[in-house]
């Protein structure tokens, strides 16, 4: 066990320094989402209006269950947790992809991903809740509980 921890403490203490030694360096950030162009995105203050407009839009939140429970949900939601992979992507099939769908997580990253899956899986309107449930929060939307 010795023999690997050394070596391990070895790179860390490189990479540190490497680090260290230019300030300016930015942390890796993982690539951005290319997104297709039938994905759009709709502010939280636009969300009503296109209710109305489009009664039969799907709001579906990829958040965990736990997200849903602690922080609230939007009314009507239907949850379709991002990080059960498949599982997910097989239930998201069996939806009607004609209808309009806004997707959101809790910032926006995890809906972003999905919209993507869901493109591919031959959605047609699809739309990303801008700055996810957390913005919705902020502006003073409605919240279930």
């Amino acid at each position: 066990m010795n023999s690997l921890l050394m070596p391990a403490l070895l790179l860390f203490a490189l990479c540190t320094a490497a680090l260290a030694a230019d300030p300016s360096a930015s942390p890796v950030l993982p690539p951005a989402v290319v997104l297709p162009p039938e994905v759009h995105e709709i502010a939280p203050d636009q969300v009503v209006r296109q209710l109305v407009d489009h009664p039969d839009t799907l709001i579906i939140d990829v958040r965990t269950e736990d997200e849903r429970h602690t922080r609230g949900y939007i009314l009507n939601s239907l949850n379709y947790d991002y990080f059960h992979g498949q599982k997910t992507l097989d239930a998201l099939a069996k939806l009607d992809k004609t209808k309009p769908c806004m997707v959101h997580c809790a910032i926006g990253g995890r809906a972003q991903l999905l919209a993507v899956q869901m493109h591919q899986l031959g959605f047609k309107n699809i739309l990303l809740l801008k700055g996810g449930f957390n913005a919705w929060a902020a502006t003073g939307q409605a919240i279930a509980r």
